[in-house]
């Protein structure tokens, strides 16, 4: 097996447009925006997609653990002793990516909580979210992300250009060609 399978792929695809799309929608629409009315519809929207990321991580952390990882061609013995960091930290950037998302999900429920925000009449803005400790927790969760996100980019850079792995192809949907044995 040298790539994911397609379940996976899917779910990975659509996990990272709804990460951009929820991170995008925090920091432009909801950060700095005060609560008025005008919040109601990005941050509902930011809501959903938080819940379906929720559920898309799970599902994608139950399929990861019951299927195999593809098997990539290794390193020489010789090159193998000086992995460089990247290398080190792809494997567990991965997990974090996933513990990451689950905490973001989790403390955007909790603040929903916190705050009071669905009441039987709709969606109920407070007048400051910072007044609710899990505010805090939530943004700084989403730096942390980013940065996940953000080594997960590089490190796909390193295996795809500088080790020329073609990484891409194990999260696509075509088999991978050009490997070479060693």
């Amino acid at each position: 097996m040298n790539r994911y399978p397609p379940l996976l792929i899917i779910l990975h695809w659509v996990s990272a447009l709804l990460i951009f799309t929820t991170f995008l929608l925090g920091v432009f629409a909801l950060a700095e925006r005060p609560n008025t009315q005008e919040k109601i519809v990005p941050l509902a929207v930011h809501m959903a997609l938080g819940a379906v990321l929720l559920v898309l991580t799970v599902l994608r952390l139950a399929i990861r653990l019951a299927t195999r990882k593809p098997s990539r061609r290794r390193a020489s013995p010789a090159r193998a002793s000086s992995r460089p960091l990247i290398v080190t930290m792809a494997a567990p950037v991965q997990w974090l990516l996933y513990v990451f998302t689950l905490l973001m999900s989790l403390t955007g429920i909790g603040l929903t909580l916190q705050a009071g925000l669905l009441t039987p009449a709709g969606l109920i803005l407070p007048a400051d979210f910072y007044a609710f400790p899990l505010r805090v927790v939530h943004g700084t969760l989403s730096t942390v992300l980013f940065v996940l996100v953000v080594l997960h980019l590089l490190t796909w850079v390193y295996f795809q250009f500088i080790r020329g792995e073609n990484a891409l192809a194990w999260m696509w949907f075509q088999q991978k060609h050009n490997q070479k044995t060693d």
